[in-house]
């Protein structure tokens, strides 16, 4: 009965998983990252000047309730959208590790493989010596950079074609955002960005171990690319939330605001297929797809031309897309014959 034991142990340990991501760092939703959003929401609470209806000064705890009700509205928690995005979250975690995971190509072996190709240039070998502090920097400064490029590549693609469109629709499809919306992904959409990233990864890796001789390796904070995580605990969260906070100009032109994001998911089609980067907004800028605000917008979440309940429950989600997806085959293989 071993085997029946540690087989009942290891299921029951991946379905409680998913409630342990705000004790781990590499996920979006860990205390800190949320903890620090939450004081950023403080101060814009504040920023506002939020008192009561008749503009004289409350009492503390109308305030903290006030506050409470700005930064947890039930008619964003309480929302099906929302609940469905709870739902969804922990399903999709779990089947995560069994029909995604193993499908995605390692970092390691990628870059073991680029490694490998590159040393075929004896020139490039070793080239560089050792590698110093401002190597490692430099490197570091790379790897973010192109872990973008390979999100914003990804994310294009999931807009731009049609096929793949149809599973990234799943996050769109979401009606208000909390930030456990950014977990909405179907499992196709994790397999696109995920490969592609590490295909990137790997690939710069594989080179810089060739250049380098020794002591090459990038800054990190237990385990978590540095520049991820000064991104998540800078108010990350706030991105999928109803709560607006926007750069002055200028850094919108470098970097995604939590609000630009939210334009992101726009159901006005002048916000369609905008602001596609993930920490950085050049890409968008040279593509022509950044979209800077200037002032609050009024904004609906959503799919243009979709109705709310193709995307009301959870088998719906993952069967959808690629019954949809087929359709788009059809209509494309009966094109192509005439």
């Amino acid at each position: 009965m071993n085997w029946f034991t540690e087989t009942i142990n290891f299921l029951f340990l991946k379905a409680i998983d998913p409630l342990l991501y705000v004790t781990k760092l590499d996920q979006r939703i860990y205390w800190l990252y949320l903890f620090v959003a939450l004081l950023l929401a403080a101060w814009i609470f504040i920023h506002m000047g939020e008192q009561s209806e008749n503009d004289k000064p409350v009492s503390g705890l109308r305030r903290l309730k006030a506050f409470g009700n700005f930064c947890f509205p039930r008619e964003v928690y309480n929302h099906k959208s929302a609940k469905i995005d709870y739902a969804f979250f922990i399903v999709n975690r779990i089947a995560f590790p069994w029909l995604i995971a193993p499908l995605i190509i390692g970092v390691a072996t990628i870059s073991q493989t680029s490694n490998l190709f590159f040393m075929q240039f004896s020139f490039l070998t070793s080239v560089m010596g050792n590698a110093g502090l401002g190597d490692k920097i430099f490197f570091t400064l790379c790897t973010l950079i192109v872990m973008d490029a390979a999100f914003y590549v990804s994310h294009y693609l999931l807009h731009k074609v049609p096929i793949l469109w149809e599973f990234h629709k799943i996050h769109h499809s979401a009606e208000v955002l909390t930030p456990i919306t950014v977990y909405r992904m179907h499992p196709v959409d994790d397999l696109l960005t995920g490969t592609l990233g590490s295909i990137a990864i790997g690939i710069l890796t594989g080179f810089f171990q060739t250049i380098y001789d020794e002591g090459l390796g990038l800054f990190a904070v237990a385990g978590l690319h540095i520049g991820l995580f000064a991104f998540y605990v800078l108010g990350y969260n706030l991105r999928h939330s109803h709560i607006w906070l926007t750069y002055p100009p200028f850094m919108s032109h470098i970097f995604i605001s939590p609000a630009q994001h939210q334009m992101h998911h726009s159901k006005d089609p002048k916000h369609f297929n905008c602001n596609l980067g993930f920490v950085f907004a050049f890409w968008d800028w040279a593509t022509k797809s950044l979209y800077v605000p200037l002032k609050k917008e009024e904004i609906v979440f959503g799919i243009p031309d979709e109705e709310p309940q193709d995307y009301n429950s959870i088998h719906r989600l993952y069967w959808r897309p690629f019954v949809r997806a087929f359709k788009h085959l059809q209509t494309t293989s009966h094109k192509t014959q005439n």
